[in-house]
């Protein structure tokens, strides 16, 4: 049976939580890729876990959407907590924010993905917040943020 703690409803617009998550993207270390996506490599934090409680998730490979269970969520707090929080891929794009991140082997994650076809096969986890649930600010915040963004390396692939 579904705990009601966990049956938050997908893609709810949460004004305070869209204004502290837009505040949050703000601080992160963003690089622009020619598609205009924006991405930072950082980590699995409060907020990026916060957003992922607030919304479903895909499994890869095959994209299966699932809503990752409370003890999951608390384990990943916990990690984030003890201050060894799993690494973790934001693309910031103009209908939201992608959220990688992969809890089986995730020490080389996502660096291993980019230069070795069979970390492809690992699974990993897609989080997605709609840039209409992050409040009237989000899409001047994309444009602010893309427009201070370098070039990302050559070596990272489109996302």
């Amino acid at each position: 049976m579904t705990d009601p703690a966990d049956a938050v409803a997908p893609n709810v617009a949460n004004e305070a939580f869209g204004a502290a998550f837009l505040a949050y993207l703000k601080t992160l270390p963003w690089c622009k890729q020619e598609n205009g996506s924006l991405v930072a490599v950082h980590k699995l934090t409060s907020e990026v876990i916060e957003a992922i409680r607030e919304h479903e998730v895909k499994l890869y490979p095959g994209g299966m959407t699932v809503k990752l269970p409370r003890s999951v969520l608390m384990g990943l707090q916990k990690q984030c907590d003890d201050g060894q929080p799993l690494p973790a891929v934001l693309v910031f794009k103009k209908e939201g924010v992608e959220l990688w991140f992969r809890r089986t082997k995730p020490e080389g994650f996502p660096f291993d993905t980019w230069s070795d076809p069979s970390a492809l096969t690992i699974e990993r986890e897609k989080g997605f917040v709609p840039i209409d649930s992050m409040g009237g600010d989000a899409h001047s915040a994309y444009a602010e943020i893309s427009a201070r963004a370098n070039a990302c390396p050559a070596m990272m692939p489109p996302y």
